[in-house]
């Protein structure tokens, strides 16, 4: 059923209110022009279809972002790394940007110790990213407004997970009270039971459990784009293809994430199903330090009447400040080895996933790659990477240019051959998710080149 957002959000801040006070009014009760099983069915649908916008929004906004590193981003970052002129990918200070730093000397300068090779090779440098100048800033203000798009999907995502997790705690208060003889903190409507709502309660406590999940693996694979297109700078150099790779895997996940649908389960042993595991999980849950933490702190002061789920999904403007927030924003913006952000990563991503298997790979590859990078390093200098060329090093690394050879030790490595770059290349090229319009590009006059 579909509602105006004004009328649905008014109905839902009484919906799972967990608490009631003698001077505060009771809340109307929500669908009230509905009755029996229409009304039970109704609220359930009302209520699940608030993680479903969140899920399909930031899941659309996301495949933005895909579309243009796939199609537009993958050459940009390619082209970047040729001129040669280092480049940073990372979350601004105060977490309000997810943007590309680059600035192009306006005079060329010399150091006293150059030699002429040097200087030569210098002047090369800046001729090349003075000539390409305008189309980098192009190019840089496009892939800006991605970065910036899957760091905002990320913030709501995460505090659709975090928001859930309070919500499931208000669902399991709100079951203990019934338990114990309580009462709605609304009147039900006609032919509604309180064994009726306690019913609904505990399908949405399953309901909210499995969207986090599905949440928990969206946001995964937002970070892992972003820390992939991060290692293309100037703190490790990656190949930017490696992005090819992870893009495929995300979009091979999606069908899995696709948000569930907001109905109310019909089918007696689908329900009786979904009821069960509610149970399970509200045990679980009431047995868990952080419920017990959140109740503590409830008693602790006066109990207001709370707005549900959907009021805090309405004002996700705010940071989390989770300490899986603070480990993303880390991923994003710090400047250790990208090799230990990886090994964070998949410390938070579901398993069985293909991100995972993915990542987990690279973790493999990189390792193998750095320890014969690293025997090659400490016998040879200028001959790098001829010598490089010669030592069967077990992955495909970037080593088109002096900018990539001056961090191959910081580099990851996610293709084990060139013809496993060659297949990806092309499945990026035909696979239909990752095709299609672009999203316009917007002017972002806090940018500069």
């Amino acid at each position: 059923m579909r509602l105006p957002r004004r009328q649905w959000l008014q109905s839902a801040l009484a919906l799972p209110a967990l608490s009631w006070s003698a001077c505060t009014p009771a809340p109307r009760t929500p669908l009230a022009h509905l009755y029996g099983d229409k009304w039970v069915h109704g609220v359930y649908e009302l209520y699940a279809g608030g993680y479903r916008d969140v899920q399909q929004g930031a899941q659309q906004q996301s495949f933005e972002t895909y579309r243009v590193l796939a199609q537009k981003g993958i050459v940009a970052l390619d082209a970047l790394q040729l001129r040669g002129v280092p480049f940073f990918v990372r979350v601004t200070a105060g977490e309000g940007d997810f943007a590309i730093e680059r600035k192009v000397p306006e005079r060329l300068a010399f150091t006293a110790g150059m030699s002429e090779a040097q200087r030569k090779e210098t002047t090369e440098a800046w001729n090349r990213a003075r000539e390409h100048l305008h189309s980098d800033y192009e190019e840089v203000r496009r892939l800006n407004g991605a970065l910036r798009t899957l760091l905002q999907q990320t913030r709501t995502v995460r505090n659709a997970i975090e928001s859930g997790q309070i919500e499931q705690y208000r669902i399991v208060r709100k079951l203990d009270a019934l338990a114990q003889g309580g009462t709605p903190p609304f009147p039900l409507p006609y032919q509604v039971s309180s064994k009726d709502y306690e019913g609904v309660l505990l399908l949405l406590l399953e309901r909210l459990d499995d969207d986090a999940e599905r949440l928990r693996a969206m946001e995964a694979a937002m970070v892992s784009v972003g820390l992939i297109a991060r290692a293309t700078d100037a703190n490790s150099g990656s190949l930017s293809e490696n992005l090819s790779r992870v893009l495929l895997a995300v979009v091979e996940d999606s069908s899995a994430l696709q948000p569930r649908a907001a109905l109310y389960p019909r089918a007696e042993d689908e329900r009786m199903a979904s009821s069960r595991k509610g149970q399970q999980l509200r045990d679980q849950l009431r047995a868990s330090p952080g419920y017990k933490a959140w109740l503590q702190a409830e008693r602790d002061r006066e109990f207001e009447q709370i707005g549900s789920l959907i009021s805090l999904l309405d004002q996700m403007t705010g940071l989390p400040i989770s300490s899986v927030y603070r480990q993303v924003v880390e991923i994003w913006s710090g400047d250790a080895d990208y090799l230990s952000y990886l090994n964070t990563l998949t410390s938070f991503i579901p398993g069985g996933s293909q991100v995972a298997r993915t990542l987990t790979r690279a973790i493999d590859l990189t390792t193998q790659a750095r320890g014969v990078t690293a025997e090659i390093a400490a016998g040879h200098g200028p001959e790098l990477l001829e010598a490089l060329a010669k030592k069967k090093v077990g992955a495909v690394l970037n080593t088109q240019s002096q900018y990539a050879a001056a961090r191959l030790q910081k580099q990851l490595a996610f293709f084990q051959t060139p013809r496993e770059l060659d297949e990806a290349r092309q499945e990026l090229t035909r696979h239909p998710l990752l095709q299609g319009p672009l999203p316009a590009l917007l002017p972002d006059p806090a940018h500069r080149p």
